[in-house]
């Protein structure tokens, strides 16, 4: 078979998203190598795939010249913004760059999502076109050959913490809309990575438990019921897995583009564009945005998403 590269963004959401492209790679005659720094994490997600962390920057050319399809998720990198550059004097034609967003470096032959469809969706659109291969949005997850779905169907995951601080709804909202949960006959368990149980730890009635890898953390969110969190990768794994999920985001625009798209889900942003006054150092949309999403919505958003599932699902 033919070989090929597949250059993934930093974030473990994008690994997962670009899996996509991995599997119409595959239908397309191609054996893809998938290049990404969490290559160990995401081999425990994708038994089937190979992966490899990225190269460093001088090396970049000499590897990519030895793969037929090279595609690239453009992340406005140093990285991205050298493969611009060595495309550009001719010397990597055969690169192309998926775009999620509009850039003065797209070529003929790149893609450009369109912002009113999910990433899935896009990046399923994005092979199509480029290779010809039929519309799906499989990405070949390994499902947990152990564990039954949606074993605990009253058990609901949140995921209070994401890569950027001011993507997090607040703690103590999370806290309430947990107790309103349990109120009425469901479980909530808080999933945070190693690095962020200091703020979690010791909060009395929580759970939190602990896990060894995200293998570990795919086959509890696959027993699970449901998820709940910020725009943050273990929703595209939930929804990946066909769990439901609730994404709360303070940026309507983003989270259209980047809400999870497999599963039943719902997304809660604000209910208005907020402004940011930069001269003046008053950046409410930026700080300010959890103010307008309060509790009591998200938690009557949660409750039409469970009722919807149970019409889909059980």
């Amino acid at each position: 078979m033919k070989e090929a590269a597949l250059l993934c963004a930093s974030g473990i959401g994008d690994g997962l998203l670009m899996m996509i492209g991995a599997h119409h790679l595959k239908l397309g005659g191609y054996t893809p190598k998938i290049f990404h720094d969490a290559a160990k994490d995401l081999s425990l997600l994708f038994e089937s795939h190979t992966f490899t962390p990225h190269v460093p920057l001088e090396a970049l050319e000499a590897e990519l010249q030895k793969y037929e399809r090279v595609i690239v998720e453009n992340d406005n990198s140093a990285r991205a913004w050298h493969l611009f550059k060595l495309r550009e004097e001719g010397k990597l034609k055969h690169v192309i760059f998926f775009f999620p967003t509009p850039s003065k470096n797209w070529r003929e032959g790149d893609f450009l999502f369109d912002p009113k469809l999910p990433v899935a969706s896009n990046l399923s659109a994005a092979c199509q076109k480029t290779l010809g291969t039929p519309s799906t949005k499989e990405n070949d997850l390994t499902l947990p050959q152990d564990k039954t779905y949606k074993k605990y169907p009253k058990r609901i995951i949140i995921h209070p913490t994401s890569n950027d601080p001011k993507r997090n709804w607040k703690q103590k909202q999370f806290l309430s809309l947990a107790k309103k949960l349990e109120s009425k006959g469901f479980s909530i368990a808080f999933c945070v990575s190693p690095s962020e149980r200091k703020g979690w730890d010791g909060i009395k009635g929580v759970s939190l438990p602990k896990f060894s890898s995200l293998k570990e953390v795919k086959a509890y969110i696959y027993e699970s019921g449901f998820l709940i969190g910020n725009d943050s990768g273990l929703g595209h794994l939930a929804s990946n897995l066909g769990i439901p999920t609730l994404t709360i985001s303070g940026n309507p625009k983003r989270v259209r583009l980047w809400r999870p798209d497999w599963a039943l889900g719902k997304v809660i942003t604000v209910p208005f564009p907020l402004p940011n006054f930069k001269g003046i150092n008053m950046r409410v949309r930026e700080n300010f945005w959890q103010n307008f999403i309060p509790v009591n919505r998200v938690y009557q958003t949660f409750i039409e998403l469970a009722h919807e599932s149970r019409s889909h699902l059980f």
